[in-house]
């Protein structure tokens, strides 16, 4: 039996599922969750158990399902650490060129479109209906949530979160830990480790509790 364990059992983790049902390769999705004490299902999936019991499952498939950049960054590196079966997933509806690098770990979802050589990192989210245009460098962990539309040549530093329905024009870097807001428009490089809001995007303030790892 092909079973694919998704570790977070979030309106995320949903996703991801319904995405690997749409793909059609397991038999059987299950989540792993600390919310395991309180419920054993999110919506048509069983959860089986927390987090901490994923080592002892074998022969198994697994995702990161959770929608924290930095969460998700900590639980793939300790995956991989222990050379579990980290999986990529890309839902049949996108679109993707033959001429891109898909990271491992990362999710594309439903009408998303990834142009002709562009990188996505590790660990990466690109959500429904967002755009990465051709020659893009997208690091690894970086959310691109619905609606986005990034323009050729951008590079996105690790860890930065692009709010549903922002822009990027065409030729700018993104920072590392850069966060846009929803529909802003961002027309200059950004600094690090900083929040950027409206149209066109200006810095608001420094992200002063991030921390790499």
């Amino acid at each position: 039996m092909n079973r694919l364990v998704i570790i977070g059992a979030g309106g995320h983790g949903r996703v991801v599922a319904d995405c690997a049902k749409a793909i059609g390769d397991y038999d059987d999705i299950v989540f792993l969750d600390d919310c395991f004490n309180e419920r054993k299902v999110n919506e048509h999936w069983k959860v089986i158990g927390p987090v901490s019991i994923w080592s002892k499952l074998n022969d198994v498939d697994f995702i990161v399902a959770f929608g924290n950049n930095k969460l998700r960054k900590k639980t793939i590196k300790t995956l991989q650490q222990a050379n579990a079966n980290l999986v990529s997933m890309i839902h049949p509806s996108a679109v993707i060129s033959q001429y891109t690098n898909i990271g491992v770990g990362t999710v594309v979802f439903a009408n998303a479109v990834v142009n002709v050589n562009s990188t996505i990192g590790k660990g990466c989210i690109i959500n429904t209906g967002a755009t990465v245009d051709h020659d893009c460098n997208i690091h690894p962990y970086v959310h691109i949530s619905p609606g986005v539309n990034i323009a050729g040549g951008i590079t996105v530093g690790a860890l930065s979160w692009l709010g549903i329905g922002s822009t990027v024009i065409e030729g700018i870097t993104l920072a590392e830990n850069t966060q846009v807001g929803a529909g802003a428009a961002v027309i200059q490089s950004t600094q690090a480790n900083s929040l950027y809001l409206g149209v066109p995007a200006k810095r608001i303030r420094s992200l002063t509790n991030y921390q790499q790892d």
